[in-house]
């Protein structure tokens, strides 16, 4: 049993605890020296809760704990196992079970809520009349964010506030860094970027960051190993250039150069070994797609992890020009240079067409999973290649699913069309990433396929799901209409995806990530707008034949409403604003740019 994988079950939700009751486990053993448990009520620490052995060899231990379902298992010198007195179990995301326990009565569970009323009118407000649902997701998606809004502590050093996954009682690197994507249309009234400062607060001296620290103290969750890191994609610099190119705002480089660059150099010294021939290694949870069939790969070559840290170099390379640093953005464009030649000399496959990690045996794995993809995100993929990673994107048998795309390709034998989590899911985080990825190479009509399929499909399953009881994790049965946002989808069925256990739904309210969809791609793709505030610019892409627009999107230091109405065979564009700015109007394969000096203006396209 791998610890790490408990994360998943470390916390319940908020409950209406009742009073506190008594629980006693038992465990029968003649032979074992230390035994203990540890579950979901101590965060799964050896040491919360040991056992007492007894003469008849039954070791016992008790416990004052509030009426819930909690998961554990049974440590014996060392070695965990579910209780076998306890037929209740589930699968724990690994080989193995844990146990789960119905102590007194347990109460309906509640879902998070914030005591600070949500500033809906401080938002960016979209327009669609065609599609007034998805205005009403958006602002759904942006309450739950609301509702996990974090808090600093003196003992955890965080910021004041942040943003959270809402996952458990951990931060967690790979999360936030998607949450701010999409947060970042919400700055004015969001901590977005003070989510990613409470990681480069707690780095280390010699450049590491955890992908995982502790809400209650701020500490790391485990030590860093050769086998396990304990670190998740790159993608730090990403967002902060992102920051930049949507805010306008490049007073963080100085400060955050130094850290991106000694965090992409720990990973350089400590996730490569000889095996991945220059290449890098993480493990299962470090990628962030915890299941995916990995088979062999071991310490070799990773293709998402080598991607990504090409995608830290490239940005950290134009964070270090932007700042006048000539000695950094050298060193990060050879670095750049460097993992591109390799990715494309080790681990693409010219008979398949398509990427694949490296195992230890120096073979590239048969797996086919959504990885590949990142080497188009991080522009390391030739252009030669587009077009064959474009097929395998666009074949049924593999990604091209009903709900677009699997994290891995339908024709595996893992492939499970339920989900269960990345065998065969579809996620919000790889979706925007697989969508970034095809508008960086020109395939914008493709990227806008992808996303209007996922949007609706999230948004359907949003009005229109009725969940099996029975499927929905104990910590999770709200007794409500389950009208929400989940973690992952199906990509065969109209439903959430099934989670590690390949029992129980995913995680509901999971925004969380899951927030790309109705905020990012319906503002990005849907609407048609590219923010560009580090150039005072508006680009908006007309896509639609019915009146729609933003108001009140940021744009720098003020605030912009745009609104397109047909009329007639043409569309009229009326645009208020605050302080000059410039506008790029894009229909079918005609760009015109427009200088705004007046606060109210019209413009008939």
């Amino acid at each position: 049993m791998k610890k790490t994988i408990t994360f998943f079950l470390l916390v319940l939700p908020l409950i209406n605890f009742a009073q506190k009751v008594s629980f006693e486990f038992s465990y029968f053993s003649e032979k074992a020296k230390n035994v203990a448990v540890a579950g979901s009520f101590n965060n799964w620490s050896t040491e919360a809760l040991p056992m007492k052995q007894g003469i008849d060899n039954v070791w016992r231990a008790s416990i004052e704990i509030e009426p819930n379902y909690y998961y554990y298992k049974i440590v014996v010198d060392g070695n965990w196992i579910p209780d076998p007195n306890n037929p209740l179990k589930i699968n724990d995301g690994g080989t193995s079970f844990n146990s789960i326990v119905k102590i007194g009565n347990p109460p309906i569970p509640l879902r998070k809520i914030s005591k600070d009323p949500f500033p809906k009118e401080k938002l960016p407000e979209p327009i669609l009349s065609a599609n007034p649902e998805l205005v009403e997701l958006y602002y759904e998606a942006w309450k739950m964010a609301w509702k996990k809004i974090g808090s600093g502590t003196p003992e955890n050093g965080f910021s004041k506030k942040y943003m959270d996954e809402g996952f458990n009682e951990l931060i967690y690197q790979w999360d936030l860094c998607f949450i701010t994507s999409f947060g970042m249309y919400g700055r004015s009234v969001f901590p977005v970027m003070p989510s990613l400062d409470n990681f480069y607060k707690k780095q280390r001296a010699d450049g590491y960051i955890q992908r995982v620290y502790w809400e209650t103290n701020g500490k790391i969750a485990n030590e860093p190993t050769a086998e396990e890191p304990m670190v998740n994609p790159p993608l730090f610099a990403w967002l902060e250039w992102r920051y930049y190119e949507i805010s306008g705002d490049a007073t963080r480089f100085k400060k955050v150069l130094p850290v991106l660059a000694t965090y992409f150099n720990w990973i350089e010294k400590n996730c490569r070994t000889e095996k991945g021939k220059g290449l890098y290694y993480t493990s299962e949870l470090g990628s962030g797609m915890d299941n995916t069939p990995r088979k062999n790969v071991g310490k070799a070559a990773w293709i998402d992890f080598s991607s990504q840290q090409a995608l830290a170099a490239l940005y950290i390379q134009k964070i270090a020009e932007k700042t006048g640093n000539k000695t950094t953005e050298k060193e990060f464009k050879t670095h750049y240079e460097q993992i591109k030649g390799l990715v494309n000399s080790l681990l693409w496959d010219n008979k398949s067409g398509f990427y694949y990690d490296l195992t230890e045996q120096n073979t590239l794995s048969p797996t086919v999973h959504i990885g590949a993809f990142w080497t188009l995100f991080s522009e390391i993929a030739p252009k030669q290649n587009v077009p064959f990673l474009l097929h395998h994107l666009q074949n049924p048998n593999e990604f091209w699913r009903k709900h677009l795309v699997p994290t891995l390709a339908a024709n595996q034998p893992e492939y499970d069309s339920k989900g269960h989590y990345w065998l065969g899911s579809v996620w919000s985080p790889t979706n925007y990433m697989v969508i970034q990825g095809l508008k960086k190479y020109g395939e914008n009509d493709l990227a806008d396929t992808i996303a209007f399929n996922h949007l609706k499909n999230v948004a359907n399953i949003y009005y229109h799901f009725k969940p099996d009881i029975e499927k929905i994790a104990y910590e999770e049965r709200y007794a409500d209409s389950y009208k929400t946002i989940w973690e992952c989808y199906s990509a065969d069925y109209e439903s959430p995806a099934t989670r590690w256990d390949n029992t129980f739904y995913s995680r509901q309210d999971f925004v969380g990530w899951s927030g790309l969809a109705p905020i990012s791609l319906l503002i990005e793709n849907v609407l048609g707008f590219e923010i560009k505030g580090n150039q005072n610019q508006i680009c908006w892409t007309l896509k639609r034949n019915d009146t729609f627009g933003i108001k009140n999107i940021e744009l720098k230091n003020q605030k912009v409403s745009l609104l397109c109405e047909p009329q007639g065979t043409k569309q009229k564009i009326t645009i208020h604003c605050e302080k000059p700015f410039e506008l790029g109007i894009i229909k079918g394969v005609k760009k015109q740019t427009y200088k705004i000096s007046k606060k109210n203006q019209v413009i008939t396209i």
